[in-house]
């Protein structure tokens, strides 16, 4: 059941950027990396673009990777930058999921009423029919997703579909895979309990501690 909240937040304009980025498991351990070691996001950007250390192929591209992974971890609390980056990769996977669906809320829609519901249903198949249908219901509240032109629709959808294919909640086959949180995870969660849990399919008594 939606909470009062939730109606608020889902009325807010998409920020549909993500398209430029999937998870970028790599990029976003070496940024966090930086921020640790000097906890600060302007010195992070500024130690980031120097040296480029993403190694991107240009700068202008290095600045926009830049700019969309810091946005992006700045949401998370110390420990779970920590456990970003010392954490086990399916840890990692799966906080880095939990920082796109806290980012753009057209994830964040998408995994609550369509990825995590088909699980708690027991339909464990996703098909490109839920996606077109979870879009178009989405037309009639969010002006944004009018104006866009067909291959950026198909981008944005593609890169739902890939990204919670390198989170490994989708396997190649478009099945809805289980997640079982472990006690780290749930803990660095914690303080999002109620939210976290709904983004994964998974359920909710697997994230108390």
């Amino acid at each position: 059941m939606y909470k009062s909240t939730d109606i608020i937040i889902a009325m807010q304009s998409y920020k549909l950027s993500f398209t430029a980025l999937g998870l970028a498991i790599p990029d976003s351990i070496k940024v966090a990396e930086v921020f640790l070691s000097c906890n600060n996001w302007e010195n992070t950007r500024k130690i980031l673009t120097d040296n480029n250390i993403l190694q991107s192929r240009t700068r202008s591209r290095n600045k926009r990777v830049i700019h969309e992974i810091i946005t992006r971890l700045s949401q998370l609390t110390q420990e779970q930058l920590l456990l970003l980056v010392d954490g086990s990769l399916e840890e990692q996977k799966l906080l880095l999921w939990f920082v796109v669906c806290k980012t753009y809320t057209f994830i964040r829609d998408f995994a609550i009423e369509i990825l995590h519901q088909k699980f708690l249903v027991m339909d464990r198949m996703l098909t490109s029919n839920d996606v077109n249908a979870f879009y178009l219901q989405k037309i009639d509240i969010h002006e944004e997703l009018e104006r866009i032109t067909e291959s950026t629709k198909a981008k944005l959808l593609s890169q739902v579909f890939h990204m919670m294919q390198e989170a490994d909640l989708v396997n190649t086959s478009n099945q809805i895979v289980r997640v079982i949180p472990t006690r780290r995870l749930a803990s660095a969660l914690s303080p999002d309990a109620d939210f976290a849990y709904r983004i994964y399919p998974a359920f909710p008594e697997e994230f108390e501690l």
